[in-house]
């Protein structure tokens, strides 16, 4: 038997430790003991647990969040970490190895798993990698908080010619397509409503249960609130005044064109946080529903990618490219210009076998800001974009974003910024139907969805890998997530201990054997995974 069928089985005895990258408070000098990882007591499986063997781990910048606040994060809930540390870790593909008494009949030794990172037990949420001790160790427990929680079992299994690297990554994946699979509210139902007009005798037929004022707002109370607003005269102050009045989840209805032109400011962080809407498009509030029905990138239509350089950016290129029905061509804009020729590299091919229009712009290739700008408006076509997709939480950003979106246009503020945080926005565009969304997260049906896809060889995952490294590089590599040293994602092999930290571009200058499993345009493989487990796993 060789020695990755022996690793695949998962039935070598278990040692008596095992090691973990603990955390015991703030900053990254407190993420293990002297910058290497602590050695824990291995113990058998409780009846209310599974042990889990850690495969592969892909860090995360929300694991930075956590190495910033320390018991401080709210989902760590005060936690007080020196005396009772964590694990950080959610991007995680693992194989279970023991089982506890009460689940016998439901898991056994050698299954394959991902682990949904959000985890709802009585309505109480105990994150894997958070308040659950995650996967950035060798081994992992959980108990009836994920085997069991609110939506079910937080293990998807996974089939035996998965690779680790490619289950893993579907976590970050998952957030990718939730921000493409939200259906929004594009109907006044809410509870408490209010109608702005003019003409107030039309809305007590369509909304009898709603309160109804003048444009002058005059009666309305200071701190009166609402989750739907119709208004139908819109205007910037009008505007800037009444979303200020949104409920979370609240839906603001604009009918008709703008009354005045100009720009209003709009919290677009509880745009991304509270999912607070902006609805426009047509006269009526059905012309307005059926226009904002659409959730996921235009076919054959026009992106523009705004700071995509990074790794969940690249996801959302790759995805616009590889989609059946995706893009007709993606502009992909980014202030490094080797993050850029990443991308280059990495998707060029893609792109031109899906008969893809791949465009790269940086700030070095302009004489000025503006310069740029009027070309990336300019590579719109004189429609706009169909779609924009905001990567670097930089309001000016959405902005720009809005101005260059065309009629009915989408503009996905994935990169979240917080709720207070404001942006001028063009009103006439909202009339026109510029919608805007964002999200943070994914669901289980996320996860599911997205690791179908990957099992179906519909989506390459791996393509997303830029590094790798095994467990006593993972220090090195959250330096480097903090640093933003790579442009991709970085894969830890928690069962390799001494594999350095290395580029998939120097990747030969560590192992040959491995770097020759790579695709031809360098990216990661099961194949050049399989050759990595082969030769550096060694048995307990």
């Amino acid at each position: 038997m060789s020695t990755l069928d022996t690793y695949k089985k998962a039935t070598t005895p278990l040692p008596d430790t095992y090691r973990a990258w603990q955390v015991f408070g703030a900053g990254l000098e407190n993420v293990g003991r002297d910058g290497k990882p602590v050695t824990v007591p291995m113990r058998p499986p409780a009846d209310n647990e599974v042990l889990l063997r850690v495969d592969a781990l892909g860090l995360c910048l929300s694991d930075m969040k956590i190495i910033a606040q320390g018991g401080n994060h709210p989902r760590l809930r005060g936690r007080d970490l020196a005396n009772d540390p964590t694990v950080l870790g959610h991007e995680c593909a693992a194989t279970i190895v023991a089982v506890g008494a009460n689940w016998q009949d439901k898991f056994a030794p050698g299954e394959r798993y991902i682990v949904q990172a959000d985890i709802y037990y009585k309505g109480v949420n105990d994150a894997f990698g958070y308040m659950i001790p995650g996967g950035l160790a060798e081994y992992a427990y959980l108990d009836e908080r994920a085997l069991d929680g609110d939506e079910g079992c937080y293990l998807l299994p996974v089939r035996d010619d998965t690779g680790y690297s490619e289950a893993a990554l579907s976590e970050p994946w998952a957030c990718v397509e939730m921000s493409y699979v939200l259906e929004d509210r594009v109907e006044p139902t809410g509870e408490h409503q209010l109608v702005v007009t003019d003409a107030p005798d039309a809305w007590p037929q369509q909304l009898p249960n709603a309160r109804i004022v003048a444009p002058t707002l005059a009666g309305l109370e200071a701190d009166a609130t609402f989750d739907d607003i119709v208004l139908t005269c819109p205007t910037p102050a009008l505007v800037e005044a009444l979303g200020a009045r949104l409920n979370p989840n609240g839906v603001l209805f604009l009918l008709g064109d703008a009354v005045t032109p100009g720009n209003a400011m709009i919290d677009v962080g509880a745009i991304h946080y509270q999912n607070k809407r902006y609805l426009g498009g047509g006269d009526t509030l059905a012309a307005v529903a059926a226009v904002n029905r659409r959730n996921d990138l235009q076919p054959d239509g026009v992106g523009l990618f705004i700071g995509a350089g990074g790794p969940m950016g690249q996801m959302h290129v790759q995805r616009s490219i590889e989609k059946q029905n995706g893009l007709g061509r993606v502009v992909v804009t980014d202030l490094d210009p080797g993050r850029l020729e990443h991308i280059r590299q990495r998707f060029s091919g893609l792109a031109k076998s899906r008969n893809v229009e791949l465009i790269l712009l940086t700030p070095g290739d302009f004489d000025s800001a503006d310069a740029m700008n009027a070309h990336i408006a300019a590579l719109a076509g004189e429609h706009g974009y169909t779609d924009v997709v905001v990567l670097a939480p930089v309001p000016p950003l959405v902005t720009q974003a809005v101005e260059v979106a065309g009629k009915q246009g989408f503009v996905n503020l994935f990169a979240g910024l917080a709720t207070g945080t404001t942006a001028s926005v063009p009103v006439e565009k909202l009339c026109q139907g510029v919608k805007m969304i964002g999200c943070s997260g994914s669901r289980i049906s996320d996860l599911r969805a997205v690791l179908a896809m990957v099992e179906a060889k519909q989506l390459d995952s791996n393509r997303s890998v830029a590094a790798i490294g095994g467990l006593n590089a993972a220090h090195a590599g959250l330096h480097a997530v903090k640093d933003a040293t790579f442009p991709g994602k970085t894969v830890i092999y928690t069962q390799i201990p001494d594999f350095p930290l290395v580029s998939l571009e120097k990747l030969a200058e560590v192992d040959a054997d491995v770097a020759a499993k790579l695709n031809p345009d360098g990216t990661w493989t099961n194949e050049a995974e399989a050759t990595l487990l082969e030769k550096h796993w060694k048995q307990a």
